[in-house]
């Protein structure tokens, strides 16, 4: 009984047996090198639970930090997209673009923010994705689930901010560096340039007072 490879040689030339060869083997170092990105990737954010050390601050003006409740549904997840610039002290989101779900639930959404950046570019506006924000209907605390967490591993080289959003805790913001704990986050613009009337109720240690031009010299990441 023939087997495959005899049956593959018998009927093939030379050069084109060694170029199946050559494509089977880069199809495999290809796959090799997904499964170790995959893998280390949920290695990352699993270890990196075990550690809270961004020192960075967020800084968002109160109109663009507004667009979560407007855009904020109690019966199902909703996702945001933010653009905007980082350095080595601050993350400057410039703008909260809600995003439009590929999947919608209640206790799940999908997006993928190409159809938010491709507005972006075509408005001209600021299309440096830096991450993305999505809600947690009926939840008290905003804080990462193990599923975000491993996502957000995934997801790092992508994006710098995971954030969520709960009715009552408002939004927070985490990084690779920082999956326990949000950043600190300070609210410019608002007329108080800080914690106020109406901020959620427990947001007042990761709120931040600060100026209405805040000192900071943003770079592109």
């Amino acid at each position: 009984m023939t087997g495959p490879c005899e049956w593959l040689a018998t009927r093939t030339s030379q050069r084109t047996l060694a170029r199946l060869t050559l494509a089977f083997a880069a199809g495999f170092v290809v796959l090799g090198a997904s499964v170790t990105w995959y893998v280390g990737s949920v290695g990352l954010s699993m270890g990196a639970m075990a550690y809270d050390g961004d020192d960075r601050t967020v800084v968002i003006d109160a109109s663009e930090r507004a667009a979560f409740a407007s855009h904020y549904d109690e019966r199902t997840e909703v996702g945001w997209c933010l653009y905007g610039t980082t350095n080595e002290s601050h993350v400057r989101i410039a703008e909260v673009v809600p995003a439009a779900p590929v999947s919608q639930g209640s206790e799940r959404v999908t997006f993928t923010c190409l159809p938010e950046t491709a507005g972006q570019l075509l408005a001209g506006e600021n299309a440096a994705l830096l991450g993305t924000v999505h809600s947690h209907p009926g939840h008290d605390e905003s804080e990462l689930s193990g599923l975000d967490i491993a996502l957000f591993g995934r997801l790092s080289p992508l994006v710098d901010v995971m954030g969520v959003y709960t009715e009552a805790d408002g939004p927070a913001f985490f990084t690779t560096g920082s999956m326990t704990n949000p950043l600190d986050t300070r609210v410019v613009g608002d007329g108080t340039d800080g914690p106020g009337d109406g901020q959620p109720r427990n947001r007042s240690a990761r709120l931040l007072n600060g100026s209405a031009d805040p000192a900071v010299r943003d770079r592109s990441r």
